[in-house]
């Protein structure tokens, strides 16, 4: 598993805070075998006190680390209309291909019209998320109280 260690928390940024490893993923030893590049990713929810346990079982197409990271859709795009025009011109374009193939073909061209669009944004958000991830160890009240500023400002942007 890759990302945080923990799978729920309560408080977050107050002084009761708890983080617990509650969620889990089995697997069988001949599943596994048959899936032999499978990993979890733990994604840090903020509107869950669970986070969002993600199953990569085409590892060739995702790539962990550093690199080429595979397709996730960003809320804030709907909206703007553009995400709907990308849609439609993707699927009128793509439609011979098979449904698997346009997933693929829209998926890359949502990250590139996202990119182009929203990459302030996005990049003020990992900002403030990064400068949170380093106080989620900490529980003194000038950790916290900068853990709850942040916050503040995290909503701020995804409203």
């Amino acid at each position: 598993m890759s990302g945080h260690q923990f799978t729920r928390e309560r408080g977050g940024g107050m002084e009761g805070w708890i983080e617990e490893r509650l969620d889990k993923v089995l697997a069988t030893t001949g599943w596994s075998d048959m899936n032999g590049g499978a990993w979890i990713e733990n994604i840090l929810t903020r509107t869950s006190d669970h986070s969002t346990l993600f199953l990569n079982i085409n590892a060739t197409t995702l790539h962990r680390g550093r690199g080429s990271r595979g397709f996730r859709f960003k809320m804030a795009w709907l909206h703007d209309e553009g995400c709907r025009d990308v849609v439609e011109t993707v699927w009128q374009d793509g439609m011979t291909e098979g449904l698997l193939n346009y997933q693929q073909h829209c998926g890359s061209r949502l990250m590139r019209w996202g990119g182009e669009h929203f990459h302030k944004f996005g990049d003020r958000m990992k900002q403030l998320q990064k400068k949170q991830e380093v106080l989620r160890d900490r529980r003194d009240q000038v950790a916290l109280a900068e853990f709850q500023r942040l916050e503040g400002l995290l909503c701020q942007l995804e409203a």
